[in-house]
């Protein structure tokens, strides 16, 4: 029988994002972790990666999928082995869980998975604590003396960290590079953002250098929602935005985040505690202190870079529209007047 062509056939769209399916996933998860039965896998959330829950008899669990393209596979084994020296040293950290069978290199933390976008590597956590006390106060000195040991202990066994450095690079050029386009039609705000970026830029490079310990291994992202209490103890988890920085950028973004629900957050007591715990571990300079708003204005400028990121992989337009950026360049504004540029 003679073959019959297909003529004018169109090559297909190309695939920027997909999910994987829950009960496909637990399969996985039966065969590589040999965990007991039954198991429940869900969809838990997505963004920068995708997040399952996972239910034994005893245990839960989270498995992180990251989007294709973010990382290699070097810099997650990276990741799962600093994890690992924290917690060996006293850090209470969401546990990376190692596959059945395995000899213990931090590389068998991590699996690949093959999307049509690309490969794509998953993580699995145990679960953090949850069940906080009403006591703001040491719960704020307590993680803020975790992150200065992470810090300490980052310093001690220089940590190998292949992602990009948190620097000016991060903070400033790539997010005006991605949010310019967004902006075109209010190109005022954009210009506002831009010169107010560069003189931040230059204000912190010129109080602070780029050497231990003002300057080194960051979790980079410690905020509420990547810290749960077990009383006013934390576990803190989601090391995905790691790498090295200022540490006063660090030590900013817990602020910067309550700062959504509370405009004078960096006034109050809880905030006096946080720093009165980081310190009791490792004392700031003067010059630190005095940058955390202007650290904190540029994480605003960050986070507007990632939503475009975000937007473009997998969250849709929506939202990011008029009102999101008159809401985030006020809170931009909020951080910017408390610098003394």
């Amino acid at each position: 029988m003679e073959e019959v062509r297909e003529y004018g056939k169109k090559s297909q769209p190309k695939i920027r994002y997909s999910q994987f399916d829950a009960e496909d996933i637990r399969k996985e998860l039966l065969e590589r972790y040999g965990m007991e039965m039954p198991v429940e896998c869900r969809l838990f959330d997505y963004g920068m990666n995708d997040i399952y829950r996972i239910k034994t008899k005893k245990e839960t669990y989270f498995l992180r999928i990251s989007l294709a393209g973010l990382h290699t596979k070097k810099d997650y084994e990276e990741e799962m082995h600093i994890l690992n020296i924290l917690i060996q040293n006293g850090i209470k950290a969401a546990v990376p869980v190692k596959m059945k069978g395995m000899p213990g290199r931090q590389e068998d933390y991590v699996w690949e998975l093959y999307a049509p976008e690309g490969i794509r590597y998953a993580m699995l956590f145990t679960e953090a604590p949850n069940s906080p006390s009403d006591d703001k106060e040491s719960s704020a000195c307590n993680l803020g003396s975790m992150l200065a040991g992470i810090h300490n202990i980052s310093d001690r066994e220089k940590f190998q960290v292949s992602r990009p450095p948190i620097d000016m690079c991060q903070l400033v050029e790539k997010p005006l590079l991605n949010i310019r386009p967004f902006l075109a039609d209010r190109e005022q705000d954009f210009s506002f953002l831009k010169e107010s970026a560069e003189k931040l830029a230059g204000y912190i490079k010129g109080k602070l250098p780029e050497t231990a310990p003002v300057y080194g291994f960051c979790h980079g992202d410690v905020h509420s929602g990547n810290v749960f209490f077990a009383g006013d103890k934390p576990t803190l988890f989601d090391f995905d935005c790691m790498g090295y920085g200022w540490r006063a950028y660090d030590i900013c973004v817990y602020a910067w985040n309550e700062t959504f629900l509370d405009e004078n957050y960096i006034e109050g007591s809880v905030w006096k505690k946080y720093l009165e715990g980081y310190e009791s571990v490792r004392p700031l300079l003067a010059e630190e202190k005095e940058t955390i708003p202007a650290f904190a204005a540029l994480r605003q400028l960050w986070l507007m870079g990632l939503h475009a990121d975000v937007m473009d992989r997998n969250a849709g337009c929506c939202w990011y529209q008029d009102d999101y950026f008159d809401s985030q360049i006020k809170m931009f504004r909020l951080w910017l007047d408390r610098c003394s540029l």
